[in-house]
């Protein structure tokens, strides 16, 4: 007992200390990146408010880490700025300091910038909380993966530019090229590419999270041993453009944000700015789906999506109101506070409280890190998305879904990230129709003679469908039909009807039971349909119509349940018998007419001299409408000959409810198997029309086996042929659905 409860104590122990570890690497590592996004956000023009990006990234790694590591469904998940709306950012940064007056100030234009930055996280904040809120992630995982990977490419391509911008102080241009590989110039940037080179190989060699923290320490290590090898002072470095102006130097405004700075920008640099805006939140949106979701396959636990929208949405909406720039799960960070044995929300709340130490310090703590230190890891973050979606895509997506990739990639390098982002929505509309109009709406086509009702006929009559059966053909349809595939179900319905070498088309039967809606497109395409069929003069049947379908065709002119060229059915069923019907009574010349159950007997039987001597053993029966033939339950005692009239099989489900099986008229057998198996009978059967019915009972068939064997030879053989006669019609039934 006292070995189990030290053995708890020393476990609780090590969970704690791997809490408190990995809250201090993803700290250190989050400090870094507030660094590195502060510096893209404001660089250039904007450089000498550096700092209060610093301080905006780190307000948002303190409230949505301390408000995600709280309310998300895995305790351990990390929540800070994102270098995939990093970018973003700077673009809107870019946007707004362009539209200023020249003239404006430095500070001045940053205080609008901040407005900016802050009022996008509120909105990312208020529709993230309200998706969770109403459970509508779902509705939002529409996105085509190669246009989720296009986005990721073009973040990449502009974290990377941006990595220069931090390192040269001025943005990396096709005219700048020759400026950019001076001497003085290179020593600039070359150290943080790197920096960043070295981060990528070591990282993905290694597979091991704590390379990066370890890289990131020695590194600012190896600058300042040079340093003290060169006998240069942080003054001359700094002097050089190899650290940052403390801000106090720079002239940094430590104004939070103001409501009304907005107030500045002309209404069409606002609307820019909102659709800048508008893009974050929709990056951040698709960014919190699949680091969700990759957690998952990283902690091997579910985690609730929702709840990490409300969770993500509330941090932003505080963060928002402080300032700060939007914030939400980090994939990476939270893998690395796994492997580093983080496992409670201590590990997110240690990681938030640390930044808050940072930023309590001020930005002016960081002053002695070297320039190319963020640089670099700006250009880590960018060479990472592009490698995956640039080079290793190729190898993992259709040729037509990469190409997607790069000609977003393309266009966000080129023309800019929302020219991309417009771009990415345009190529998820026609991939959605391409891909879609591919995916066929016909699930199978058969024929009268494939398949045909649930009625059963006499034998003659289902030897003339089966004939006949070619002069109706069935499409059954799925799916939602649109005007990319509703030309392609006009298309095989005009190539059946005008194919010279099938039979006469009388009847066309598009089931839609499978069906989930209809477009405009598609209502135009049936009425064509419709117009063939008055030309060919053959009858457009539609089985199990929705209601919201119906009333779409109705409104295209399909009033009623039937018109001069279409018909409705409820079933596939119910129309199969109609064109039956209607078959029969096409060709009712080819086949005589037997109205009493003696030529019934003779027309079908191998030696119809024996049917006088079978009429000795059965009895005539009457029977009115509405009355059972046979009861469901009831011993099988004898079966039935049915010589006019009309019946129907039910199966009672034991609800009340029951279950048509099929149909019989006059010519036909009833009740054969129970009789012969010796069981009670499995189902119903019920006049709907008076009919008349010569019963042969269990004893007469005794007594015929033993006084007439001969007819009793017969009658079997008679039984085992109109039984094969089913057969074969149940198999071309399953041969049809099996193709």
């Amino acid at each position: 007992m006292l070995s189990s409860g030290r053995s708890l104590r020393v476990e609780a122990t090590t969970g704690l200390q791997q809490d408190l570890q990995a809250g201090l690497v993803v700290a250190a590592f989050t400090i870094v990146l507030a660094l590195s996004f502060g510096s893209l956000i404001f660089s250039g023009e904007l450089a000498p408010a550096s700092a209060q990006g610093v301080v905006i990234a780190l307000i948002t790694a303190v409230i949505s880490g301390l408000i995600v590591a709280w309310r998300s469904s895995y305790p351990a998940t990390m929540a800070i700025p994102q270098d995939r709306t990093a970018p973003i950012l700077a673009v809107m940064a870019a946007e707004i300091a362009a539209a200023l007056p020249a003239v404006l100030p430095a500070g001045a234009k940053a205080q609008v910038i901040l407005a900016g930055i802050a009022v996008t996280s509120l909105v990312t904040g208020l529709v993230l909380y309200l998706i969770g809120r109403f459970r509508l992630a779902n509705a939002f995982r529409f996105i085509p993966y190669p246009v989720v990977g296009g986005f990721l490419a073009g973040s990449g391509w502009m974290l990377t530019m941006g990595a220069f911008r931090v390192m040269l102080g001025f943005p990396l241009r096709l005219s700048d090229l020759g400026k950019a590989v001076e001497m003085g110039t290179v020593l600039r940037w070359l150290p943080g590419v790197a920096f960043g080179l070295a981060l990528f190989v070591t990282v993905r060699r290694f597979k091991r999270p704590i390379m990066m923290p370890i890289l990131l320490v020695g590194v600012v290590v190896a600058f300042y041993a040079v340093l003290l090898l060169s006998g240069t002072s942080t003054e001359s470095a700094r002097a050089l453009g190899w650290l940052p102006v403390p801000p106090s130097e720079g002239g940094t405004q430590g104004i939070m944000w103001s409501p009304s700075a907005l107030g500045l920008l002309a209404p069409g640099a606002m609307l820019k700015t909102a659709g800048i805006a508008g893009t974050v939140l929709l990056t951040a949106l698709i960014s919190i789906l699949l680091n969700a979701s990759g957690l998952e396959l990283v902690v091997h636990e579910e985690i609730d999506i929702n709840t990490e929208l409300r969770a993500a949405g509330i941090g932003n909406l505080v963060s928002g109101l402080a300032g700060g720039v939007p914030g939400f799960h980090s994939l990476s960070l939270s893998r690395l506070a796994y492997d580093l044995g983080g496992r409670s929300r201590l590990a997110g709340l240690t990681a938030a409280t640390l930044c808050g130490v940072a930023l309590l310090a001020g930005p002016s703590s960081l002053a002695f890190l070297p320039k190319f230190v963020p640089g670099g890891l700006l250009f880590y973050l960018g060479l990472g998305f592009l490698f995956d979606w640039g080079y290793v895509a190729w190898f993992r997506l259709p040729r037509a879904d990469y190409a997607v990739v790069v000609l977003i990639l393309c266009v966000v390098g080129g023309a800019g990230y929302l020219q991309g982002v417009l771009f990415g929505v345009m190529a998820a509309v026609f991939l959605f129709i391409h891909n879609y109009s591919k995916v066929g709406v016909v699930t199978r086509t058969h024929t009268g003679t494939d398949q045909q009702s649930n009625v059963e006929r006499p034998i003659p009559h289902q030897r003339l469908l089966r004939v006949h059966g070619g002069e109706t053909q069935v499409l059954r349809l799925h799916g939602f039909i649109f005007f990319g595939t509703s030309a392609r179900v006009l298309d095989q319905i005009r190539l059946l009807a005008t194919d010279s070498q099938l039979p006469k088309l009388r009847f066309f039967v598009l089931d839609f039971r499978q069906v989930s809606g209809i477009d405009s497109s598609a209502t135009l395409s049936l009425a064509r349909a419709r117009q063939l069929a008055t030309k060919q003069q053959f009858m457009l049947c539609f089985s199990h119509v929705p209601p919201e379908v119906r009333r779409q065709l109705s409104r295209a002119g399909f009033e009623g349940d039937s018109g001069v060229a279409h018909r409705f059915f409820r079933d596939l069923d119910h129309a199969h018998e109609w064109c039956e019907e209607n078959i029969l009574a096409i060709h009712r010349d080819e086949i005589a007419d037997q109205l009493d159950v003696r030529s019934q007997l003779e027309a079908i039987w191998s030696r119809p001299e024996y049917v006088p001597r079978l009429l000795v053993y059965l009895e005539r029966r009457e029977f009115d409408a509405g009355t059972h033939l046979i009861r469901q339950g009831d011993p099988a005692d004898a079966l039935y000959f049915l010589e006019s009239g009309e019946v129907t099989t039910l199966l009672e489900l034991g609800n009340g409810q029951t279950q048509r099986l099929r149909r019989q008229g006059g010519g036909t057998v009833l009740g054969e198997l129970g009789l012969f198996l010796g069981v009670p009978r499995t189902a119903s059967v019920v006049v709907e029309k008076p009919c008349v019915a010569f019963r042969l009972s269990a004893e007469a068939l005794e007594s015929m086996r033993q006084k007439d064997p001969e007819v009793a030879g017969v009658f079997y053989e008679f039984l085992v042929r109109y039984m094969a006669e089913r057969i074969v019609n149940c198999s071309r039934t399953i041969r049809a659905l099996a193709e």
